[in-house]
């Protein structure tokens, strides 16, 4: 699965970027980082750079998986801002369900 945001137009060019999202396991046990994945983009989606997600907890039964601070500086510039988020290895046992998703820059 691939989920691509619309783009938003950040105000100057940003040279880091962040992501907040929050999962739930729909089967099995999703291994952040291998089965789902977070990307930045800030040339609208033309080139994405890819974040290590980390877990901060879970709220309301869901798990919060988070990245700060990643450096989007050798992107083209560019101020179309997007974020991407992808799973991978998903099948019968294993799905990973998305909720929310939010990006930040500066």
């Amino acid at each position: 699965l691939t989920l691509v945001s619309n783009s938003t137009t950040a105000e100057a060019t940003p040279t880091k970027g962040d992501m907040v999202c929050t999962i739930t396991n729909g089967a099995g046990t999703t291994t952040v980082n291998t089965d789902i994945k977070g990307w930045v983009s800030r040339d609208n989606g033309t080139t994405y750079t890819q974040g290590t997600l980390a877990s901060q907890g879970t709220t309301g039964g869901h798990t919060i998986l988070t990245f700060h601070n990643l450096d989007i500086s050798g992107q083209p510039y560019g101020t179309s801002m997007r974020w991407k988020i992808t799973t991978h290895n998903q099948s019968a046992t294993k799905t990973t369900r998305i909720q929310a998703v939010s990006l930040g820059w500066s």
